[in-house]
């Protein structure tokens, strides 16, 4: 690794160079202003929860998921599945979703380094202004300087667990005259260890079933992001940003199963895949006034395409899987600001999903009766408007977003399967109210309350009626049946300064989707349904301490009942438990460069439709050191030290049948990261961040 930072070093010290000999001024500049102010970690406003990714250690050997995973109120499960706040999330980035769910969305944020992160954006009740899937919004700003010259970072990270994994990247920025230029490359090394035991119960049979899943896999992730923003004028600024990133990956999947310990069944599968994705944006900004008053609009294309090709061995009985999908996506909006207090825009967004899965027998002929093409095709209109006002002590601010959905879905057929249609039409409205009123004159105290409505669309796989085989005993397949389902919302929140909020939280739901199991000749067949409806209700606390002068410590706590009504598969499902989240983040700094941190994290029993969850912990630290007159940083982390992150679960609601599981994985992990920036921190005239069109479809996409 030390030749690799050398080689670096060296090709960034030339590049210096360079841009200070090219660049030299021809007049009197004013002098530079050196930017040494440290960023806290959380940043509270009205409306949003700011993380600083750069003051936590850690992140530059970690993934974007593994980020996430030690955010304040930000809880990822073992699938992969993002909640915030108890709540699922639309993941944006930059402004843009990634139009993926599940374990897509989970593998491509893992393929993305936490050293290209900037900003974690946390919206528990987001505006009108978003679109309205998801229960709260998750928005990953990327790093993009508007330091004057050539400025940018390099990060070089390795971490070692069961399986050794790497996050590198390369950011770049050159300002100058009307040109911002930003380019970014990554290279991510990541592997998986899965080991899961379950033990089921067969009631009516009196059949004991033992399972056991082994999986192994290693990607290779890398990506490449270039954009520009050009000022036409003082009033006219038009841009660009692509997008490229391929994922070559290898996994093998071994299961066995035992009935009654006398009946053994033994599985294996290879999968190699090779995922790519593209996007690009279009984007323009038109400024009335330097007063706020602004016309922006854009446009975005976004491609995925996954082809998988899987060798199956069950019982000495051989198949092969191709799985091949192809996904489209084409938005367009505009947004429109005005400094009286209203915001109003449109956006329409168009997605094509096309999955093909071929399966083969020994003879590598095709078996129409296992293989399945579905096509999603969907179109979404929307239009909002906003109003806000502040008077000395009052503020007060109400949106109402409105959506038409148009779905399509489709299966040619084939030799045993005859062509089917599904098609769906409706229209939504999402309103949105904020108060907020100001204890005392300075507004150090601040009590808000907020009330509004979003929806969750079930994601375009999860559409599709294929029944998959996962072993001898479980069986997965989609529902073209599935309805959005309802979220309402409400709080009432006091902030104090930056150190204290306090919030009482109720969520209700409506048609809620869970992925539920069904006993069918002992054979779990999985598939999401809405099957309920119920509420979480919650005290939310965040503190920001500062025990001492070297130490700084957050606390996140979230404590609560949820509960749950309804059937599934003619089972009562009937459940409900009191839960507690504790997140604790501490901060030291130390002498002579130096510094540390050190987290924790207690989940308390969770429901998740017919899983309970046991409680479980884990613990991170993390200790660096400034170099070179803080240009560089050397990081050494640690994760999970007590390896204790395992899931332990048990079913609720099942028919005739009872499961336990246990979940382990490859959690802990010693990393190391080195950081180099480059170009001087000289003051410039900063511009926000764009938040361009396509905002929610990727977020459903499996």
């Amino acid at each position: 690794m030390k030749p690799i930072i050398a080689i670096f070093i060296s090709l960034f010290s030339i590049i210096q160079a360079s841009a200070q000999d090219t660049t030299k001024p021809k007049q009197v500049q004013l002098k530079s202003i050196e930017v040494t102010g440290k960023k806290p970690l959380l940043e509270q406003s009205i409306d949003r929860t700011v993380v600083n990714v750069d003051a936590m250690i850690s992140a530059a050997s970690s993934n974007t998921l593994e980020v996430l995973n030690k955010t304040p109120g930000v809880t990822v499960d073992h699938n992969g599945t993002i909640q915030l706040n108890g709540k699922g999330v639309l993941v944006l980035i930059n402004g843009r979703a990634t139009y993926m769910s599940g374990q897509d969305l989970a593998n491509y944020l893992k393929g993305l380094p936490g050293s290209t992160l900037d900003k974690i954006e946390l919206m528990d009740a987001p505006p009108a202004k978003y679109d309205a899937g998801g229960g709260a919004v998750i928005n990953l700003r990327l790093k993009k300087n508007t330091i004057l010259g050539l400025t940018g970072n390099v990060s070089l990270s390795t971490s070692q667990g069961i399986y050794n994994r790497s996050n590198n990247s390369l950011n770049i920025n050159y300002n100058y005259k009307k040109m911002n230029w930003f380019a970014s490359f990554s290279y991510n090394k990541d592997a998986a260890y899965d080991d899961d035991k379950t033990n089921r119960d067969y009631f009516a049979d009196s059949l004991s079933v033992y399972l056991h899943t082994h999986v192994k896999g290693r990607s290779n992730t890398k990506g490449i992001r270039l954009g520009m923003d050009y000022n036409l004028n003082a009033k006219n600024v038009i841009g660009f940003e692509v997008n490229a990133q391929q994922r070559p990956s290898i996994y093998t999947r071994g299961y066995t199963s035992d009935a009654n310990n006398d009946s053994i069944s033994k599985g294996f599968t290879y999968s190699d895949a090779n995922w790519k994705n593209f996007s690009g944006n279009l984007n323009f900004l038109h400024r009335f006034n330097n007063k706020g008053h602004e016309l922006s609009a854009d446009a975005s294309y976004i491609s995925y395409n996954n082809h998988d090709e899987q060798n199956l061995n069950n019982d000495d009985d051989f198949f092969h899987y191709r799985l091949w999908s192809d996904m489209q996506i084409f938005a367009v909006k505009a947004d429109y600001v005005h400094p009286i207090g209203i915001e109003a825009g449109a956006k329409s967004s168009f997605v094509k999903n096309d999955y093909d899965s071929r399966y083969y027998n020994e003879k590598w002929v095709q078996v129409d009766s296992n293989s399945n093409h579905f096509i999603y095709d969907e179109n979404i209109n929307a239009a909002y408007i906003s109003a806000k006002k502040k008077w000395k002590r009052w503020g007060a601010q109400a949106g109402l977003r409105v959506e038409n959905t148009n779905i399509t879905g489709r299966q040619p057929g084939n030799s045993a399967y005859a062509t089917s249609v599904f098609k769906r039409n409706y229209t939504q409205a999402f309103p949105t109210v904020f108060l907020s009123y100001k204890l005392d004159s300075a507004g150090n105290q601040t009590l808000t309350w907020n009330i509004g409505r979003r929806v969750n669309r079930p994601n375009y796989q999860q559409l599709n009626p294929f029944v998959a085989f996962a072993n001898s005993y479980t069986y997965e397949t989609g529902n073209p049946n599935l309805r959005p389902q309802t979220n309402y919302r409400t709080e009432l929140k006091y902030q104090y300064k930056q150190w204290l909020g306090l919030g009482l939280q109720y969520n209700w739901f409506r048609d809620i989707i869970f992925t539920m199991s069904d006993v069918v000749d002992n054979i779990y067949i999985t598939k999401p349904d809405n099957v309920a409806k119920g509420y979480i209700a919650m005290l939310l606390v965040n503190l920001n301490l500062h025990p001492a002068k070297w130490w700084d410590m957050n606390a996140n706590i979230m404590a609560g009942k949820m509960q749950l009504h309804g059937e599934a598969f003619s089972t009562a499902l009937n459940s409900g438990t009191y839960s507690v989240r504790v997140r604790l983040y501490n901060q030291f700094d130390l002498t002579h460069g130096w510094s540390a941190e050190a987290s924790g994290d207690y989940s308390g029993k969770n429901i998740n439709g017919q899983e309970v969850i046991n409680p479980r912990y884990i613990i991170y630290a993390a200790v660096q050191k400034k170099l070179w007159h803080n240009k560089a940083t050397l990081k050494l982390n640690m994760d999970d030290i007590f390896r204790s992150s395992g899931q332990n679960d048990h079913s609720a609601g099942v028919k005739d049948s009872y499961y336990t599981h246990r979940g382990l994985y490859d959690s802990q992990k010693v990393g190391i990261a080195f950081t180099y920036r480059f170009g001087k921190d000289t003051f410039a005239r900063k511009r926000n961040h764009s938040d361009n069109t396509a905002d929610q479809e990727q977020e459903r996409a499996k």
